[in-house]
C-alpha cells in the first residue's frame, strides 16, 4: 500500500471513530432525556391517580344518594298512587251501594243484596291499605251482612245509611289528608 492509501485509510478510520463516539454521545443524551420524560410522566400518572381517586369516590357517594333519592321519591309517588286508588275505588262502592239502594226500592231484594255483597271485598281491600281506616272500614261487614240477609229474606225496610255516612265520612276525611 502506498503512503497516501495509509493516510486516506486512517482518514476514514478515524472519522469513523469520530462518528462512533458522536453517536454513542448522542445515545447517552437521549437515554438521559427519555429517563427524565418517563419520570415526568410517572409523577403525572401518580398525581392523577392521587386526584382522580377522591374524585371517584365522590361520584359514587353522589351517586349513591341520588339513587336513594330516586328510589324514595318513587315510593313515595307509589304511595300516594295506591292511596288516590284507594280513595276512588271508594268513590266507586258508594255508587253501588245507591244502586243496591234504588234496586232495593224496586223492590229486587236478591239482586240488591248481591250488589251491596260485592261491596265487601272493596271495603276490606280498602282498610288494608289505608291502615288508619282499617278498623271503621272493616266494621263495616257486619252491617252489611246483616242487610244483606234482610234484603235476601224478603225484609227491604233497613236501609244501607249507616254504611253510607259512614263511608262518606271516610272519604270526607281522606279528602283532607
Amino acid at each position: 500500500m502506498n503512503l497516501f492509501q495509509h493516510l486516506l485509510l486512517s482518514l476514514l478510520l478515524s472519522l469513523g471513530l469520530g462518528l462512533l463516539i458522536y453517536l454513542l454521545i448522542q445515545n447517552q443524551q437521549l437515554q438521559r432525556q427519555l429517563a427524565a420524560v418517563d419520570a415526568l410522566q410517572r409523577g403525572s400518572a401518580e398525581n392523577m391517580g392521587k386526584t382522580l381517586i377522591p374524585l371517584t369516590e365522590k361520584l359514587e357517594a353522589i351517586s349513591l344518594v341520588t339513587s336513594k333519592l330516586s328510589k324514595e321519591t318513587e315510593d313515595s309517588h307509589n304511595k300516594k298512587l295506591a292511596h288516590l286508588q284507594k280513595r276512588l275505588d271508594l268513590y266507586k262502592t258508594l255508587g253501588l251501594l245507591n244502586q243496591a239502594e234504588l234496586l232495593r226500592l224496586e223492590a229486587k231484594g236478591v239482586e240488591a243484596a248481591d250488589k251491596l255483597a260485592s261491596t265487601k271485598k272493596i271495603i276490606w281491600e280498602a282498610g288494608e291499605a289505608l291502615a288508619d281506616k282499617k278498623a271503621r272500614l272493616q266494621s263495616l261487614m257486619g252491617p252489611i251482612d246483616k242487610l244483606v240477609a234482610a234484603w235476601k229474606a224478603g225484609d227491604l225496610s233497613p236501609t244501607a245509611d249507616t254504611v253510607r255516612k259512614e263511608l262518606e265520612t271516610v272519604l270526607g276525611e281522606l279528602g283532607n289528608d
